[in-house]
């Protein structure tokens, strides 16, 4: 264990991947990420029309609602977590989340006004809680197949056939917002989600056979499919003491409660200049069709030079700076065209530089850390930030009687410290990448 209370992931696990192995293991994590971003960006833009729709008040409920429900999975993915396979855990997420649209189709189809209201809302909570788990299963199968070095330089590569598939789905869903009635539209990603399946099928299959060469030239067995026991709270206690999880903590807070202003800010704003519903799903898409863009530019150039020539602490810097910058221009500038191009640089550089930037932090850690402690993290901190972030904007707005304007002001100091938080913790990062480095033969502990 470091001195950080953080256990040290093996720094010797993928020394029998070839480069071969390595190219196909690379296509095929390419191939689910692009098929998973494909779906996620087809039912992003209907969650965020009921979104602008109900208004701020709707959302900070529906956020708390979102949070609440991440307690309850988060238990429950932990249990899969400790009873299955990776390939096993894989097929049962990816199989619930292909029922669901199915059930959220027929129910708009079929149900009576009512049942069609709530389970919009049902909607917005599940595709929050799809973003989260669905990602965090992957990005953890993969913190997991590659060491620090080779997350450096892969990760930005395989994060982008993600960004194309989502390219993909943007470009399909404004095309095609007005022409198919959204039971039908959310049929489209339940079949996408099942081709994403068969690509992680076909990189366990490249994991396994390298996995067994590896073992036979060993003369021992190779466990890396089985995935770390214990239970949830044993990945809750480790993240309380250790400094380094809690500093990944506080920066992913920051990050959902500056996406959070920006959020509410975009609903607003859309909800009192865009009429149409159809008009509003359309715009919702060209945004997102925007951001995919960019973020294919930021992860196909600017994610490698800045993880590899300036390190972690720079690539985590970047966010929190374009948010100064935005919060500062919509705090004289409130328009359509201010917030979308706001939200379309921030987005891109969360997707397109912090991301594989933040995936980067947990090739250091255990494997328990990573299956157990990273779930807790992406689903319960990041809910968790959201739900408050938007009860504290909601109370400013509603009670203080405060405008974004004057909101998006009083967060620019709290965002300079964001900024810096983040600095520190790309430091911790160079320093644990090191010390694993330095003992080559050091075992992994994880449970």
């Amino acid at each position: 264990m470091s001195g950080d209370g953080t256990q040290s992931a093996p720094a010797n696990r993928n020394a029998t991947i070839s480069p071969l192995t390595e190219r196909r293991v690379v296509w095929w994590a390419t191939g689910w990420f692009f098929f998973a971003l494909l779906s996620y960006s087809i039912v992003r833009p209907i969650r965020e029309t009921l979104g602008a729709i109900g208004g701020t008040r709707q959302l900070q409920g529906l956020m708390l609602v979102t949070f609440a429900v991440m307690l309850i999975a988060v238990p429950t993915y932990s249990a899969l977590v400790n009873r299955l396979s990776r390939r096993w855990l894989v097929r049962v997420v990816i199989h619930f989340f292909t029922a669901s649209l199915i059930l959220f189709s027929l129910a708009q189809r079929l149900g009576s006004p009512p049942i069609q209201v709530w389970s919009a809302r049902a909607f917005f909570v599940w595709v929050n809680v799809f973003a989260l788990v669905n990602t965090s299963m992957f990005w953890s199968v993969l913190a997991d197949l590659f060491q620090s070095d080779q997350a450096k330089r892969l990760f930005g590569r395989i994060a982008a056939g993600g960004t194309v598939g989502a390219i993909a789905g943007s470009l399909l869903t404004s095309q095609i917002a007005t022409l198919l009635s959204t039971p039908n539209l959310l049929l489209i990603p339940a079949v996408t989600l099942q081709v994403g399946l068969w690509f992680a099928w076909r990189l366990e299959r490249v994991v396994s056979r390298t996995d067994e060469l590896s073992a036979d030239q060993s003369g021992g067995s190779n466990r890396r499919d089985r995935l770390p026991v214990g239970g949830l709270w044993q990945g809750i206690t480790q993240v309380l003491r250790s400094p380094y999880l809690l500093s990944i903590c506080l920066f992913l807070f920051f990050v959902q409660a500056a996406g959070t202003q920006l959020y509410f800010q975009q609903a607003d704003i859309v909800g009192r200049t865009v009429e149409s519903d159809d008009t509003k799903l359309q715009v919702f898409a060209y945004i997102d069709l925007s951001t995919q863009v960019l973020t294919l530019f930021a992860q196909g150039v600017l994610s490698g030079f800045l993880l590899k020539r300036c390190g972690v602490s720079v690539a985590l810097m970047v966010l929190p700076a374009v948010y100064f910058l935005s919060f500062a221009a919509l705090s004289s500038h409130a328009t359509l065209l201010v917030v979308a191009i706001a939200m379309v640089i921030a987005r891109a550089t969360a997707y397109g530089i912090t991301v594989p930037s933040r995936e980067v932090l947990f090739t250091v850690v255990s494997r328990e850390d990573k299956y157990k402690s990273k779930n807790f993290i992406d689903t319960v901190v990041l809910r968790g930030g959201d739900a408050t972030a938007g009860q504290i904007l909601g109370s400013l707005k509603n009670f203080a009687s405060l405008t974004f304007a004057t909101v998006n002001l009083c967060s620019l100091p709290v965002i300079a410290i964001w900024m810096f938080a983040a600095y520190r913790l790309g430091l911790r990062q160079k320093r644990l990448a090191d010390q694993i480095s330095s003992t080559p033969r050091s075992g992994e502990q994880a449970g």
